[in-house]
């Protein structure tokens, strides 16, 4: 009786179980037909739509781990979750597409332009932050000298310290003459800001778009939110990052310990691609000619995701981890990935390169903070070494590549690279050595993450977490 809780949680004891289970309901139907051959009629009927609805599910572009999940719920509620499958896959039309016009490109650069659209752009100087506090005091000078737009995109804006030194720096831009579009996220933004707050930002003169309304109506868009984060001044610099316009990105408030989050401004041509990214999402779609990079200024690319159509990082990732031959190093408050990034990062630590993830000890999601400590365990078996950084939550979007680092609003998890509008830039040594340097430095304040022994309830509860993880 000891061994039942761990046969019970043995896939193989499901399939002998599922396998008796069929056969015996067909002895029962071959003896007792006749009788009920009207119900027999029935089942035939459900397998043979659930069969078809699995069918064109398997024929339809996604990636397979969602696939999989869907053919479950399909199996084990035929018609409900044919329904539910053809209501949460509804297509809709590509929104958010960039096209820069460019000549034609070579290597990751040749990629983005066909994948994102985006190119290879200069940069006269990157500035790398630490915390939200030194990102918000630069953005807010940044921006208090506009001259022309300011264009600010973000998940989440919320009332506060923050929010209120932005207005005031907003209000000196539309003073100097400048123009002031600000692009908000329906779920991300939803019950942070009040009617007056919009008021407010109107009457400055700000336009105020929200992506994806939250609405009392079941919709398949809920699931696919803008996560991006972008403040872009004049075609000059260009800010992007993990932080939020809220209180607690700057640990003004302290929910979770000590908030940390990281960000990067960037000057130079690079800045009119991202102020291309935003516009897209404004228009639905922009178009651009490709900034002439000046003889003086260092490179970078730009890229962004906006699903279905246009997806990029996942893929750039799966290169960047499968060619790093030193290290990888990952900043994220997720670790939940597809089935080929996770493939490549064991790999890539089986292979003796030095890979180490720091996620966050403090979580701000209970369920989220279980899958990642699911996905951890497998990868603990690769040589992956996962640590939880002590002093509260680790919000910073970073992954470092060798001498390469992608810096951006990406979290290292599925719902980024499949479901979310991001955006982010990869840069090179000059600045990955700064992210290095405070990847370290995190480090130092965090503790490796062990496996221990779980109880039958927890191993079945991140089983079904890191199952439907996918989807949520």
């Amino acid at each position: 009786m000891r061994r039942l809780p761990n046969l019970i949680l043995k896939l193989n004891f499901w399939i002998i179980f599922l396998i008796a289970a069929q056969v015996a309901a067909i002895i029962f139907l071959c003896v007792y037909v006749p009788s009920l051959l009207p119900l027999a009629f029935a089942f035939a009927l459900v397998w043979l739509l659930s069969a078809i609805s699995a069918a064109f599910l398997f024929t339809r572009s996604g990636a397979p781990e969602v696939k999989c999940v869907w053919f479950v719920i399909i199996a084990a509620f035929p018609v409900a979750g044919a329904l539910i499958y053809l209501l949460a896959s509804v297509k809709h039309k590509p929104s958010g597409i960039l096209n820069v016009k460019h000549t034609e490109t070579n290597g990751l650069s040749r990629a983005a332009a066909g994948l994102c659209g985006t190119v290879e752009a200069g940069y006269s100087k990157a500035e790398y932050f630490e915390n939200g506090t030194d990102f918000f005091k630069c953005a807010v000078e940044e921006i208090s000298k506009a001259q022309k737009h300011v264009y600010i995109e973000f998940f989440i804006v919320g009332r506060g310290s923050v929010l209120n030194e932005f207005i005031k720096a907003l209000s000196k831009a539309v003073e100097n003459g400048a123009e002031v579009k600000i692009l908000l996220d329906g779920i991300g933004s939803a019950f942070r800001l009040k009617k007056r707050d919009y008021k407010q930002l109107k009457e400055l003169g700000a336009e105020v778009k929200v992506f994806h309304r939250l609405i009392p109506v079941a919709s398949p868009k809920i699931n696919r939110r803008d996560h991006r984060k972008i403040i872009a001044v004049d075609g000059r610099v260009a800010f992007t990052g993990g932080v939020n316009l809220a209180d607690e990105y700057a640990n003004i408030s302290s929910p979770y310990g000590y908030w940390k989050d990281t960000g990067v401004a960037v000057y130079g041509s690079v800045a009119s691609i991202f102020e291309g990214i935003f516009l897209a999402s404004w228009h639905g779609k922009y178009e651009m000619p490709a900034p002439e990079i000046q003889h003086n200024e260092k490179r970078c690319l730009p890229f962004y995701d906006s699903p279905p159509r246009r997806k990029f990082y996942e893929d750039a990732l799966v290169w960047a981890v499968s060619s790093a031959k030193e290290r990888v190093h990952v900043m994220t408050p997720y670790f939940c990935l597809s089935d080929k990034l996770s493939a490549a990062l064991n790999f890539t630590a089986r292979r003796g390169v030095d890979v180490k993830i720091i996620i966050p000890h403090i979580p701000d999601k209970k369920y989220a903070f279980e899958v990642s400590k699911a996905f951890a365990h497998i990868a603990g078996y690769s040589g992956v070494k996962v640590f939880e950084y002590v002093p509260g939550f680790m919000h910073a979007k970073c992954v470092i590549c060798d001498d390469n680092v992608f810096l951006g609003s990406y979290n290292f998890d599925f719902r980024s690279t499949h479901f979310n509008f991001e955006c982010g830039a990869l840069f090179g040594n000059d600045v990955t050595e700064h992210v290095e340097k405070d990847f370290a430095n995190s480090l130092a304040l965090s503790t490796q993450l062990t496996a221990g022994k779980l109880s039958p309830a927890k191993r079945m509860s991140r089983f079904l977490l890191r199952f439907f993880s996918p989807l949520i």
